[in-house]
């Protein structure tokens, strides 16, 4: 009896152990799910270039103080082409002398970009992954994964893409087998941006809260904004501080890669290159203007890297001005490199404003044949039509300060080829004026776009009469100011009895070219009379209003350029343009 007591007491304490166990296990079991609903919620942002900490800086031969800057200019045909490259340092704002640190801040990752987000044990096994969109705040990953008061490693990575996710990590060790291919699609910072990020040793909080994880992306790889600066010449000619400006072809321009770009492995516990695989099918750049393009290069994260770019033949069209040869750009850094990790801009500027001779050869602005200045692509004619003296710059200067009676040219009635007066006609009336107005189309039997010059005008064999638009244009890409003595321009009368106004109109994109008009004004409709000398400086144009008795003008006056209308039997002064359409 008492063993039987003995067995069944032991029984009994066997089943309390055992139902206190289940009770404990249960009670675990139920702790576990509620911590691992919490999961592990992501705060990414984007490093900005030059604060990039995973790889080499450069070579202590360069300046941490003084942001790279390399100019290279190169002559194509009747072109200057400029390419300036720049480091990029924090917000764009050039480092300050006094610093010797690159700045350390981070940006809100672009829109919907797409990332992946991989969680490894601290020994490199490999749990999960997932995919994320920089725009949802609200992402939660790996809920059902995590264990509360565990650590674990995360690797963070994105291509920079806002409609396709990164490739997905190898299911491997992270730290046995952690490699990664990336075949790029594109090199422009949507697809080709590859930023990556590792948090090691995190603790899982548990208690259904979201583990928070601050991930600042950094960029493995070196950007360069390219674009077409059409900005205007800055600084004196002449000095240290001059920098010549440029402007936008008037078709697309093509420009080439001759950089080597490669497709990568990535070890995913260091964010280093492993190995690499050229693409030699690199698309060129098409429509480079002036919104820059962004392009990554520097695939193996070398700190001695260059970066080439061709622009092809015939691919910059600035007025009648074309690049005739490929130019080649190749920024080395004198062995030092682009950095990766770092941001660069590349401006191109394309400039073909000159001096040049009646066969287009460029000249110096006081070389005897220097007759025509070349401005946006338009050659004009130095001197009125009908100067005495001579058209050699060499002898007899178009830009004379103050100007002469000798520039002044002569008078012409609109569509008529002969002079109705010239400098020296006095400012009386003239006996037997022209009173009758020559029909539309005298100087100009195409259209306003499209010209084509009459047996009337008056203009050399090469050049005629210019358009409407094509002095619009002019004063457009000049800036106007004026030397002399100036009068009123509703003064009644000739004027004041010397020679020395003159609207001076000098190229925005570069200061050094300049065509000078002098303020002969008019002779009046009815009897020929001097009207307003150095009131005006206005010149017929070919266009005709059209049914009626005027026809268009250009116009400076002391500071300002505009077009307007007036009687074509009124009579002004002729600018010749060259005869291209």
């Amino acid at each position: 009896m008492k063993k039987i007591y003995q067995i069944t007491k032991t029984k009994l304490a066997l089943v309390a152990l055992l139902t206190i166990a289940a009770s404990c296990s249960k009670d675990k079991a139920g702790n576990t799910v509620d911590a691992n609903q919490g999961g592990l919620k992501l705060s990414l942002t984007e490093a900005e270039f030059t604060s990039n900490d995973l790889v080499t800086k450069a070579s202590t031969k360069s300046s941490t103080n003084k942001p790279l800057s390399i100019t290279q200019e190169i002559q194509s045909g009747p072109f200057s082409i400029t390419a300036e490259l720049t480091e990029n340092t924090s917000s764009n704002v050039a480092l300050k002398a006094s610093s010797g640190n690159k700045a350390a801040t981070s940006l809100a990752l672009r829109g919907t970009v797409q990332y992946r987000v991989v969680a490894y044990e601290t020994d490199g096994t490999y749990v999960d992954q997932a995919v994320g969109n920089a725009a949802d705040a609200s992402q939660v990953f790996f809920g059902d994964k995590l264990i509360a008061g565990n650590k674990y490693t995360f690797v963070v990575y994105s291509v920079g893409s806002t409609t396709v996710a990164p490739p997905a990590a190898p299911t491997t060790n992270l730290y046995a087998a952690g490699a990664l291919f990336f075949d790029f699609s594109t090199y422009e910072q949507d697809g080709g941006d590859l930023m990556y990020a590792i948090s090691k040793d995190v603790t899982i909080l548990g208690n259904n809260t979201p583990t928070p994880l601050a991930a600042p992306l950094q960029h493995l790889f070196t950007r360069v904004n390219i674009l077409v600066d059409n900005s205007d010449a800055t600084g004196t000619f002449g000095t240290a501080n001059y920098v010549k400006g440029g402007y936008l072809s008037e078709v697309p321009v093509q420009a080439q890669w001759l950089s080597s770009f490669q497709d990568v492995e990535i070890d995913l516990s260091t964010g280093a290159t492993v190995s690499s695989v050229a693409d030699n099918s690199v698309a060129a750049i098409s429509d480079l203007n002036a919104t820059a393009r962004t392009f990554i290069v520097n695939q193996l994260q070398n700190p001695n890297f260059s970066v080439s770019l061709r622009i092809p033949s015939t691919q910059i069209k600035i007025g009648h001005d074309i690049n005739a040869q490929n130019v080649d750009f190749n920024f080395s850094n004198a062995g030092l490199g682009l950095k990766p990790g770092y941001s660069y801009t590349l401006k191109l500027r394309f400039n073909s404003d000159r001096y040049v001779n009646p066969n287009n050869v460029t000249r110096t602005a006081t070389a005897a044949d220097a007759r025509y200045a070349v401005i946006g692509g338009h050659r004009w004619d130095r001197y009125n039509l009908g100067v005495t003296g001579g058209v050699s710059p060499a002898t007899n200067n178009p830009d004379a300060i103050p100007s002469n009676q000798g520039l002044y040219g002569n008078y012409y009635q609109w569509g008529i080829q002969t002079p109705a007066a010239n400098a020296y006609s006095g400012d009386a009336a003239i006996a037997g004026w022209n009173t009758t107005p020559a029909p539309d189309g005298a100087w100009n039997s195409g259209t306003a776009t499209a010209p084509i010059k009459t047996a009337a005008d008056p203009c050399g064999a090469n050049d005629r009469v210019p358009t409407q638009a094509e002095f619009a244009r002019l004063g457009a890409y000049t800036r106007h100011t004026s030397i002399g003595n100036w009068t009123g321009f509703q003064t009644t009368g000739a004027g004041l009895s010397d020679f020395t106004a003159a609207h001076i109109m000098t190229s925005r994109k570069s200061s050094d070219i300049k065509l000078s008009f002098p303020a002969a004004a008019h002779r009046e409709t009815i009897s020929g009379a001097q009207r307003a000398r150095q009131g005006s400086a206005i010149y017929w144009s070919n266009t005709a209003v059209g049914g009626n008795d005027r026809a268009f003008q250009g116009r400076g006056f002391v500071s300002s350029f505009d077009t307007s209308n007036y009687f074509k039997t009124a009579a002004y002064p002729v600018r010749c343009i060259q005869n291209k359409s």
